[in-house]
């Protein structure tokens, strides 16, 4: 498509008179953005305030510029679009995600491994599971644990709490504000508070501790900033350093941390469990790395189980639609932009587009094995990309590889029905109502 720089708004659908495009995007997510990526090209305007774009050049402009010119988009409900605020919290945000870096760091995060495994064998036992709601489980505890080890007692479920009451808000196109008299709006508004009280509470008592967790004050005695987050991630970022951080910016911080590492991850590991029950080839080949790695194996020993997640997050990438505020006005690719527009683009259509991928739609682990088989620029984008890169990228590698490993290794599955697999574009990207039945292997339970 050619255009003149800055010019009108692109093309897109007419929509209803009074609900736009609403209506037909709510019964089917990605067929409908499919449908106008095909008639009106890499960007359309959804209504008079939304664009999309799809083109691995546009994705990247707008990711590597969120906080110059965009911002991220962060709450389930409607309100007044107040630019510059959402700028201070992305502010606040990045001060205190240069603090704690170092506590999502791979060498930190093995350390938690060890922890790992046993969370996984409490909570991924035998029987038939409902594998979202035991892989959310899981990676509740899991998360729980990374970012406060021993002071995480009732966490989780306030974490799943809060998780339940956004999915029916994030499930609508419709924000509702917060005034709405709505059981929902309700609903979410407690969860979240009692979160953040919570947070508050573990936060200013491990300040008064010196920073240590509750039963590890003994291992941590002593050590620098770094060994100090091979406990916990909250023990980071009360360490001293070169700013010091308030409780409000960890409180929020750890909130927006656990938030993210609890839904996607849970999502991602469901989709790797649906792949594993109806790929035999995939499954004996994992087995077999699995049966020759340790207990707690470190990534350079799984290279066939990493390159099978990378590709299960390019065919199901949970946080399929990622969107951005304007901050100001501005052009993208010679579009021009107002303040408080929005902008978004479709991983799933960018890992699945043709253009970029062979075979785009099956399940290849050995793309990711060719060192000569790079991926085009910009078409891979799992975990984001510029400012707001997910800060957890090498954790989620980490723990989905290694929950992976011990799924094959210790245990056989079967799907306990057999009937077409669904996936479900409302909120994050999950398969509808995957059920499997696990058993431990013997090998598994004599060690």
């Amino acid at each position: 498509m050619t255009h003149a720089a800055g010019s009108e708004r692109p093309p897109g659908p007419r929509g209803h008179w009074l609900f736009g495009n609403t209506e037909e995007y709510d019964r089917d997510r990605n067929a409908f953005l499919e449908r106008c990526h095909r008639e009106y090209g890499d960007v359309f305007s959804f209504d008079a305030r939304t664009i999309v774009v799809s083109s691995p050049d546009q994705v990247h402009a707008l990711l590597t510029r969120t906080n110059r010119d965009f911002l991220a988009e962060n709450s389930p409900l409607a309100g007044s679009t107040d630019t510059e605020r959402m700028a201070a919290d992305a502010e606040l945000w990045t001060t205190t995600r240069r603090a704690g870096w170092q506590g999502l760091h791979r060498r930190v995060a093995q350390a938690h491994a060890e922890r790992l495994r046993e969370i996984f064998l409490k909570t991924v036992g035998d029987g038939e599971i409902d594998v979202l709601a035991t892989m959310a489980d899981f990676f509740g505890r899991a998360t729980a644990d990374f970012c406060l080890s021993a002071d995480a007692e009732g966490v989780p479920e306030t974490l799943a709490e809060n998780v339940a009451a956004i999915d029916p808000l994030s499930r609508d196109s419709l924000q509702l504000p917060p005034w709405w008299p709505s059981r929902k709006v309700r609903r979410f508004a407690r969860s979240r508070k009692r979160l953040l009280a919570l947070m508050t509470d573990i936060v200013r008592r491990r300040r008064l501790a010196g920073g240590t967790a509750g039963d590890t004050a003994g291992d941590t005695a002593g050590d620098t900033a770094g060994d100090t987050a091979a406990q916990d991630l909250l023990g980071v970022l009360l360490a001293p350093g070169d700013q010091q951080l308030s409780d409000l910016q960890i409180e929020r911080f750890l909130r927006g941390i656990m938030l993210a590492a609890l839904g996607v991850p849970a999502a991602a590991l469901t989709w790797i469990v649906y792949e594993l029950s109806t790929r035999p080839d995939v499954l004996a080949r994992l087995e077999a790395e699995a049966a020759s790695a340790g207990e707690v194996p470190v990534m350079g020993d799984l290279p066939y189980t990493e390159a099978f997640v990378k590709e299960v997050l390019r065919l199901w990438p949970p946080t399929w639609l990622i969107g951005r505020t304007v901050r100001h006005e501005t052009e993208l690719e010679g579009w021009r932009l107002k303040t408080g527009d929005q902008v978004l683009f479709s991983l799933y259509r960018l890992h699945r587009d043709p253009r970029w991928w062979s075979d785009p739609d099956q399940l290849v682990p050995e793309r990711w094995l060719d060192p000569r088989a790079v991926p085009v620029r910009h078409t891979y984008l799992p975990f984001g990309a510029g400012p707001r890169v997910c800060v957890g990228t090498q954790l989620g590698m980490m723990q989905l590889t290694l929950a992976t490993a011990w799924l094959v290794g210790g245990m056989s599955l079967a799907r306990t029905r057999e009937t077409a697999m669904v996936p479900d574009f409302s909120g994050l990207l999950v398969p509808r109502d995957l059920r499997v039945r696990l058993e431990r292997k013997a090998v598994r339970q004599g060690a």
